[in-house]
């Protein structure tokens, strides 16, 4: 579950890096790239998360997570200037904290 949740974090900012409005890169990466990541790392965590959830509701956490990871994304985003690294390893600890809090 724990791994679910940061493959949710980086497909989410993988995302994220393809918009032309991102700031952490100087420009903006390839989108089929991007969103292959997105997609790839998504059905991963959707498998990780089979072992713990029935199909659908896998399917419906992993669309809320990424949801409130887009909107995390931008909110702390506009509020701080953290390099790419600092913010995306702090990220992944956030979600896999919450995600473990809940899921035990």
């Amino acid at each position: 579950m724990i791994v679910a949740a940061v493959l949710l974090w980086f497909a989410s900012l993988c995302a994220y890096l393809c918009s032309r409005q991102q700031t952490f890169l100087p420009k903006p990466i390839e989108k089929l790239t991007g969103w292959g990541l997105f997609t790839l790392l998504g059905f991963l965590a959707w498998l990780f998360m089979l072992g713990t959830f029935d199909p659908v509701t896998a399917i419906f956490i992993v669309v809320a997570f990424v949801m409130a990871a887009w909107i995390a994304i931008v909110l702390v985003r506009g509020h701080s200037q953290a390099t790419l690294i600092s913010f995306s390893s702090c990220g992944a600890l956030i979600s896999a904290t919450i995600f473990g809090l809940g899921a035990f």
